[in-house]
C-alpha cells in the first residue's frame, strides 16, 4: 500500500485506510506489468480482472454465481438522439446480482475477509454497500452487522434484513453511522466501510476497466458522488491503463450531487458550502448520496481537475423527471442518486459542453426497485387526472425551457424531448405559461426560441410541491 499523499509505503498486514505519518488515504500499488499482460485478453466479468486485485488465493473467492460485474455499457437507444449526441452511453450497474455497483466491492471484501479467517464483518452504509455487504456474508454464513442512518431507502434496508444482517441504527444521515463502525466493540471485525478499506477502491475500479473494454476509451464518464470514492475508483482505473501505455489519457470525470447538499461540488467551484439542517436534506430523493463530510472530497476534486472535468449540482425537480425518461426511452430502471447522472448531461448539454460525436458514458449505479417512494411517485404521474397531470407536464416544459439558458429551445425540440405529448398540446402549455408571464419568445429565423423568465424559474419548485401533494 502506497499513501495518496506522501507516497510512503506499507505492508498490507492488516486493513487500515489513513497513513501514519500524514493522516492522507492509503491506497493499493499496482503491478502494473500484470496489466501489460492481461488486458490483451477478452475480459467480460468482475473476476477476470483477478489479476489487478491485492493478492487473495482463489480458494477464498466468494461469488453469486459469478454474476459481479460484466454489466452492460448500452448505448443509448432514444435519448442520444433527442439531446443530438451521438455516442452515448449507460453503464448499467442495475443488472448486478443484488442490484447494485456493491456487489463488487462486497464479492472482494467478504473474499479477503475469508482469507484472513475473519467470522464477522461490520459495514456502516446508507444503503448499497450495506445490502451487498449482507448478501455476501450471508453466502459465507460470517456474522454481519450493518450501521446505518434512520434515514435510508426501505428496498436497501429490507435487503439487508432478508439476508441476516443485525441492523443498528445511529443518526439521521450517514457521517454517525460511519463514526460508530471504528468503536472499539467492533475491532474484531472485518471492517467493510467504504471510507475505512481500500478494497472498496480496487473492486470499483473494475467498471472503469469493463467500460474500456467494452466501447474502447470514452471521452466523458459522468458520476454520481456520495463520499467521491466512485469518482476515485475510476480516476485509479485509468491512471493505472494509463501508466502502463494502454492508453495515453484519463477520460474527463464529471462529478454530479444533488443541490440540496454538494459539499464536493461546492468545493470543487471554490463556492461556500451551506451547511443544511439535516431535515431539509432529508427532504432529497437521492439519500443514497448524502453525506455531510465526504471522506474522498479532496481526492475527488484533485481528479475531476486532473482529468480536466467539470462537476454540478442538479436541481431536484430534475430527478423524477430523468428517472422516468431512463425508463421510457432505454429500459433502465434507476435509483435517484443514478438518475442525476442524465439530468447532468442535460444540463451541460445545454451549455454546449460536448461535442456531439464525443463518448459520453452515464454511470446508473442502483436500481430503482430500491426505493419505493420513486414507485409511487411514478405511479400518482400515470394515475392522476385533471390538475396534477397538467402541472406535471408544465413542469416539465418550463424544465427543459431553464435548461435551455438564454439561447432558449423551441417547440418542437420540447416535443421530442418529452416524447408522449403531441405538438399541438405543447404549443397550448406554452401559450399558457406565456400569457402567465413565466417565459417569453423570440423569433429567429424560421423557429421561435422560448426562454424562461425569473418568475418562471421561481414557480418551478412551488410546481414541483403540488405535484408531490396530489
Amino acid at each position: 500500500m502506497n499513501c495518496t499523499n506522501c507516497s510512503r509505503e506499507y505492508k498490507f498486514t492488516k486493513v487500515e485506510y489513513i497513513c501514519p505519518h500524514c493522516g492522507s488515504f492509503l491506497w493499493f500499488k499496482t503491478n502494473i506489468q500484470s496489466y501489460r499482460r492481461n488486458f490483451s485478453k477478452s475480459l467480460n466479468t468482475f473476476w477476470d480482472f483477478y489479476f489487478t486485485f491485492p493478492q487473495i488465493e482463489k480458494d477464498f473467492l466468494v461469488s453469486l454465481d459469478k454474476r459481479e460485474g460484466g454489466t452492460p455499457c448500452k448505448e443509448s437507444e432514444k435519448i442520444g438522439q433527442i439531446l443530438g449526441l451521438k455516442n452515448l452511453f449507460f453503464k448499467d450497474e442495475t443488472l448486478n446480482p443484488t442490484n447494485s455497483f456493491k456487489d463488487r466491492p462486497a464479492a472482494l471484501l467478504i473474499s479477503h475477509a475469508r482469507s484472513w479467517e475473519y467470522d464477522k464483518v461490520v459495514c456502516a452504509s446508507n444503503g448499497n454497500q450495506g445490502a451487498s455487504i449482507a448478501a455476501y456474508a450471508s453466502l459465507e454464513g460470517i456474522e454481519c452487522v450493518n450501521i446505518i442512518p434512520s434515514e435510508i431507502d426501505i428496498g436497501k434496508r429490507a435487503q439487508m434484513i432478508a439476508y441476516n444482517s443485525e441492523i443498528i441504527v445511529d443518526g439521521e444521515l450517514i457521517d454517525d453511522a460511519i463514526k460508530l463502525a471504528l468503536d472499539s466493540k467492533y475491532k474484531e471485525y472485518y471492517q467493510c466501510t467504504t471510507e475505512y478499506n481500500p478494497l472498496t477502491i480496487e473492486a470499483q475500479k473494475t467498471i472503469g476497466f469493463e467500460i474500456y473494454q467494452q466501447i474502447g476509451l470514452p471521452d466523458w464518464i459522468v458520476i454520481p458522488m456520495g463520499s467521491g470514492e466512485l469518482l476515485v475508483s475510476l480516476w485509479k482505473s485509468y491512471n493505472e491503463l494509463k501508466e502502463a501505455n494502454i492508453i495515453q489519457k484519463v477520460p474527463k470525470l464529471i462529478g454530479v450531487q444533488s443541490q440540496i447538499s454538494a459539499p464536493i461540488v461546492d468545493g470543487f467551484l471554490h463556492k461556500k458550502h451551506k451547511i443544511r439542517e439535516e431535515k431539509e436534506i432529508l427532504k432529497s430523493l437521492a439519500l443514497g448520496i448524502f453525506v455531510k463530510n465526504p471522506a474522498y472530497k479532496d481526492l475527488a476534486i484533485k481528479f475531476i481537475k486532473e482529468s480536466n472535468g467539470t462537476s454540478l449540482a442538479v436541481p431536484e425537480n430534475l430527478i423524477l423527471n430523468s428517472i422516468d425518461e431512463l425508463i421510457r426511452n432505454e429500459g433502465i430502471f434507476a435509483e435517484p442518486a443514478s438518475a442525476l447522472t442524465l439530468a447532468a448531461v442535460q444540463i451541460l448539454n445545454q451549455q454546449e459542453l460536448f461535442d456531439s460525436s464525443e463518448k459520453i458514458v452515464c454511470l446508473i449505479t442502483g436500481s430503482g426497485l430500491k426505493a419505493p417512494y420513486v414507485l409511487e411517485a411514478l405511479s400518482s404521474r400515470t394515475k392522476t387526472a385533471g390538475m396534477g397531470n397538467l402541472l406535471s407536464t408544465k413542469l416539465k416544459i418550463l424544465t427543459q425551457i431553464s435548461l435551455a439558458g438564454k439561447k432558449g429551445i423551441y417547440g418542437t425540440k420540447i416535443k421530442d424531448m418529452l416524447g408522449s405529448i403531441s405538438v399541438a398540446a405543447v404549443y397550448q402549455h406554452l401559450k399558457e405559461l406565456e400569457e402567465k408571464k413565466l417565459i417569453s419568445r423570440e423569433k429567429s429565423g424560421k423557429n421561435v426560441y422560448y426562454t424562461i423568465m425569473d418568475s418562471g424559474k421561481k414557480v418551478l419548485e412551488a410546481l414541483e410541491t403540488l405535484i408531490n401533494l396530489f
